[in-house]
């Protein structure tokens, strides 16, 4: 079952070991916080506006009004058990709150090298799940060391929404459900915008990146043989369009709301595209939002792979900035750039059950609203312009002698 908050303990395991000692958020004084108010809305006003702001401002740190707001700050920040007295007011305007799509609004992503090992892209595919794998492992157990700054550790905390976890569309605001990652062994592979649960634990054991392989191309060949209705697409949507038709889609069969648990419980999502991106530009469209069908873009990690064997990653933000995802990514690529990553066995166990397809049951309303979704989808992506310049001139070490 999914839960709203972490499923794993922060006071266990390296990983965790400075979170006791890391600093609280302090709430800044009154006599901060109003001068920094009026210098920031200072440049959007006019010169009258901003004399009756400041005339109000003024009034307001005198009042037994502003005096007593900043006791409740300093109150809840007090609070047994709180950490961070802003946490939730943030996550929940600048994210959960936030109503439109989150792609490409607010998710993020990044290109990966080319594997000159692997030129195959289920087999690259394959190696980045190894890979992948091995680092879930250390973040379950808690054995991943603290990232730090110098001597100074940085929080943890986001990593426990990193593996087996999903946003969850609701009105007024998303959620955030975790899953048991020991009880969700299971990955969901998107092909032709289609889903597969690929199970990596078989008879107690993990697949090997050669069984990952020919289980991924079982579902390549089975994906690229038939059709069906882009369900993905719904989660590219406005927030509170995806809300309201999450429930239409649960709610249309009982199959549904079997196959949204499954799909969200998995561990990541592994995106075998059928594209073969080229230059800069065609990968990052790519990474950044490809079709909008081949993803399930409310997940916190869909790993890209393209025909070509290119690759890339994009990141759901709600939970996890930038930082535990690019270790991760620098561990993936570390892993299997210099061979590092452990394949495992070269056999391949002739009892692997079949991948299991995740199937949908879409009625004309929910075709309709698939539809509807796909529009809008175009619409926004045709309104974002990306060029990238690569300048060989200088870089940083030159930048800084300026």
């Amino acid at each position: 079952m999914p839960s709203s908050q972490p499923q794993k303990s922060t006071s266990v395991g390296k990983l965790f070991e400075f979170q006791s000692q890391l600093p609280k958020l302090p709430v800044p004084a009154l006599s901060e916080t109003l001068p920094k108010y009026l210098s920031t809305v200072e440049p959007l006003l006019s010169k009258d506006e901003f004399a009756q702001t400041k005339n109000l401002v003024e009034k307001f740190g005198q009042s037994s009004q502003g005096q007593e707001l900043q006791r409740r700050l300093e109150a809840r920040a007090a609070e047994p058990g709180r950490a961070n007295w802003l946490e939730e007011w943030w996550n929940d305007l600048s994210y959960m709150g936030y109503r439109d799509p989150v792609t490409p609004y607010v998710s993020y992503f990044y290109t990966y090298k080319d594997d000159k090992l692997r030129r195959k892209p289920t087999q690259r595919a394959a190696a980045i799940v190894r890979a992948a794998w091995a680092f879930r492992a250390q973040v379950a157990s808690g054995e991943l060391a603290p990232e730090m700054v110098r001597t100074t550790p940085l929080c943890s905390y986001s990593y426990n929404y990193m593996f087996n976890a999903t946003r969850i569309p609701k009105r007024p605001s998303d959620i955030e459900a975790t899953y048991d990652l020991g009880a969700n062994q299971h990955i969901t592979v998107a092909r032709n915008n289609q889903f597969f649960t690929l199970e990596l634990v078989h008879d107690g054991q993990l697949l090997s990146a050669a069984e990952i392989e020919s289980q991924l191309d079982r579902i390549v060949e089975r994906a690229d043989s038939t059709a069906a209705v882009p369900v993905g697409v719904l989660t590219s949507d406005n927030r509170d369009l995806w809300a309201d038709n999450y429930e239409l889609l649960a709610q249309a069969s009982p199959q549904n709301a079997q196959t949204l648990e499954k799909l969200q419980s998995s561990a990541f999502l592994l995106c075998l595209d059928d594209t073969k991106p080229v230059t800069r530009e065609e990968c990052h469209r790519t990474y950044w939002h490809g079709n909008g069908s081949n993803r399930w873009f409310d997940k916190s990690l869909q790993f890209i792979v393209c025909d070509n064997a290119k690759a890339g990653f994009l990141g759901e933000h709600s939970s996890m900035d930038g930082t535990p995802t690019c270790r991760l990514n620098d561990y993936v690529l570390d892993q299997t750039l210099n061979n590092k990553v452990d394949l495992g066995s070269t056999n391949v166990r002739a009892d692997l059950s079949e991948p299991e397809a995740l199937r949908f049951v879409t009625p004309p309303t929910v075709v309709r609203a698939i539809e509807q979704a796909a529009g809008r989808f175009s619409k926004v992506i045709g309104q974002h312009q990306l060029r990238v310049l690569q300048y060989e001139a200088f870089g940083k070490d030159e930048i800084k002698k300026l």
